[in-house]
């Protein structure tokens, strides 16, 4: 049976092992073997690492799986990453594990991890397993649990810096997912401004930080990543914002909007699209990609106060927006040209 010395680092390691530290635990290859073998008390995870428990496997042991696989300076990226940052529109986190290691380490792929050399190498976070056993979560960096696993802490796992996992998810998912690749422009664009989006929406990536990565980003992938950064430069937050943009951008008579920001004389008003001089708004009807849960009562309440304040708002759909582009630019640029006579009407009227 295994020892207890094994058993006491597994613990460690949220119930894993691998076949190096169970050797330096003091198992011979027969008592491992013995573990092993069918019906006994251990399982194989992955090609080396062994869970010494006989329940179900959580997200916990899947990642942990993979980070004792690519060694100690291992840190999760991509979509793993973007999903334990909580960002909901990242590509499907499921049997891959992605995972960045300096370019040093050999450390080769196997079946459900992906071992990334890089050069840029990031500082790690630890992220904390919501559905683990309450305790606290962190211990100084200088306190070693154990010896052969000085750097584990039971249910944390290192991952990248949301805006470097965010663009790693985007460059790595094309090369795995149809609806993220290139070859499928528009609906890749689509998923990845979604993702960018939500991450500076949810103030978990910052925009310096994500144009550094942006701007280091090699591979398919990378040019859309370049696209959907230059779009939230610009203003927009959200996915169907950015396709409003993209069809502003088209029009010889619209010029470039004021994005997302404060309505100057109007306190609380951030309207999605603004032309201050012709006092129109355009607003992207979106409850999933846009705001977050902007409530219904405060939209009206809103667009009833701009009203009173002289102002034109248009709201927009994102699914008219895609199914008839022609006509939402027609529209909106039709309403432009008339708060111009509007305008220049009551210019003339209050001249002295």
């Amino acid at each position: 049976m295994p020892n207890e010395r094994a058993l006491r680092l597994a613990a460690v390691q949220d119930g894993l092992i691998t076949r190096e530290q169970a050797a330096a635990a003091g198992l011979t290859p027969s008592a491992i073997a013995h573990a092993i073998r069918p019906g006994g008390p251990w399982r194989r995870v992955l090609r080396g690492v062994y869970a010494t428990f006989t329940g179900p496997l959580a997200p916990i042991h899947q990642l942990r799986a993979a980070c004792l696989h690519a060694g100690d300076e291992a840190v999760v990226t991509g979509a793993w990453a973007c999903w334990m940052t909580g960002l909901s529109y990242g590509p499907p986190a499921g049997d891959v594990v992605e995972l960045l290691v300096p370019r040093e380490v050999r450390r080769s792929t196997v079946d459900g991890v992906e071992v990334h050399r890089t050069s840029r190498m990031p500082a790690a976070q630890l992220w904390v397993d919501p559905d683990g056993p309450d305790g606290p979560p962190f211990l100084p960096p200088d306190v070693v649990l154990d010896a052969l696993a000085p750097a584990s802490r039971p249910g944390a796992i290192p991952k990248a810096p949301p805006a470097r996992a965010v663009v790693d998810a985007v460059v790595m998912a094309a090369r795995r997912f149809p609806q993220w690749s290139p070859a499928r422009r528009e609906t890749a664009l689509r998923n990845v401004r979604a993702l960018m989006c939500e991450a500076v929406q949810r103030r978990a990536a910052g925009l310096a930080h994500l144009r550094t990565e942006a701007l280091a980003a090699r591979g398919r992938g990378s040019a859309l990543v370049r696209v959907a950064l230059a779009d939230i430069e610009a203003g927009c937050r959200s996915a169907p914002e950015c396709e409003l943009r993209d069809l502003v951008r088209r029009s010889r008579i619209l010029p470039e909007p004021v994005w997302n920001q404060p309505l100057a004389g109007v306190r609380g008003i951030v309207p999605d699209a603004c032309w201050h001089e012709r006092r129109l708004i355009v607003e992207v009807d979106s409850r999933s990609f846009h705001g977050f849960g902007d409530a219904p009562e405060r939209t009206e309440q809103r667009r009833a106060r701009l009203a009173m304040l002289g102002w034109v708002v248009l709201p927009v759909s994102p699914a008219r927006l895609r199914a008839d582009p022609a006509a939402v630019l027609a529209q909106i640029e039709a309403a432009y040209v008339s708060q111009g006579r509007v305008t220049t009407a009551l210019a003339v009227a209050t001249r002295p």
